[in-house]
């Protein structure tokens, strides 16, 4: 239920960003192609819940966001269409320092579960995300916070 509510909604999304030749709605899954890096994108589900990836070298389907939160999910899809994979990526360092709350949101971001960074929202524990980089954490509870902090 989780994967169709989702996918209904990026298909619309990315078919205002993206012209269709480049978006491949495989009914579990949705591959599109940024014309910004021609990079490919793996939209799909698994028992973690959505699954944002990109593909790697020799074929492999990289997560970078897990969620079983629609609206984190849609942030973060969000985020990759209109900025890129630039502001969701970073993996030249693991910002020990900057872990815990992230200020003008309701979300905290730890590291529990290599390779992943772990974003929970203080106020609805069902808003988590697990995030390959802090930089996707970060930017995630950043687009999502502010508007949702009070609710």
């Amino acid at each position: 239920m989780l994967w169709e509510q989702f996918r209904s909604h990026a298909l619309a999304f990315l078919g205002q960003h993206f012209p269709p030749e480049l978006i491949k709605d495989n009914g579990d899954s949705i591959v599109f192609t940024s014309r910004r890096n021609y990079s490919s994108y793996v939209l799909t589900e698994d028992d973690r819940g959505i699954v944002i990836a990109y593909e790697g070298e020799r074929n492999t389907v990289v997560p970078f966001c897990i969620t079983q939160s629609l609206e984190l999910a849609t942030t973060c899809l969000t985020l990759l269409a209109c900025d890129g994979i630039a502001t969701l990526t970073d993996m030249s360092y693991t910002p020990q320092n900057l872990l815990g709350p992230v200020p003008h949101t309701a979300f905290t971001i730890s590291k529990k579960s290599l390779p992943f960074f772990n974003l929970t929202s203080s106020i609805d524990p069902t808003l988590s995300a697990k995030c390959r980089s802090y930089a996707c954490a970060r930017a995630i509870a950043e687009a999502y916070g502010p508007k949702h902090a009070q609710a």
